[in-house]
């Protein structure tokens, strides 16, 4: 069953649940104890959590007639660098601008 046919009291469980998983594995980003495959892992996980509420956020607001109101796109600005990783990729930079010196 796909989620158009649930009811709108399953989709708000469904957007709590969805929340939690994607709140936990924005702790797991951050968490420096993991390894940088595991916060990879952890950032993916977060983005379909993320795509999940907001196709789940619209789909309630549309059952509430409420569908025109669904703001959901990203509130930063594109030309600005945003990164979980900035000390990984400012290291990767650095060794790339020494990998050329002997």
């Amino acid at each position: 069953m796909n989620l158009g046919e649930k009811s709108t009291a399953f989709l708000i469980d469904e957007l709590f649940t969805t929340l939690f998983k994607c709140w936990y594995a924005q702790e797991d980003i951050m968490d420096e104890s993991l390894s940088t495959e595991e916060r990879l892992d952890a950032a993916i996980k977060a983005q379909r959590m993320n795509s999940r509420r907001a196709k789940l956020i619209r789909l309630i607001d549309e059952r509430l007639g409420e569908g025109e109101r669904s703001v959901l796109e990203k509130t930063y600005a594109k030309e600005n660098d945003y990164t979980y990783f900035l000390e990984e990729k400012r290291k990767g930079k650095n060794d790339e601008n020494t990998s050329g010196k002997s």
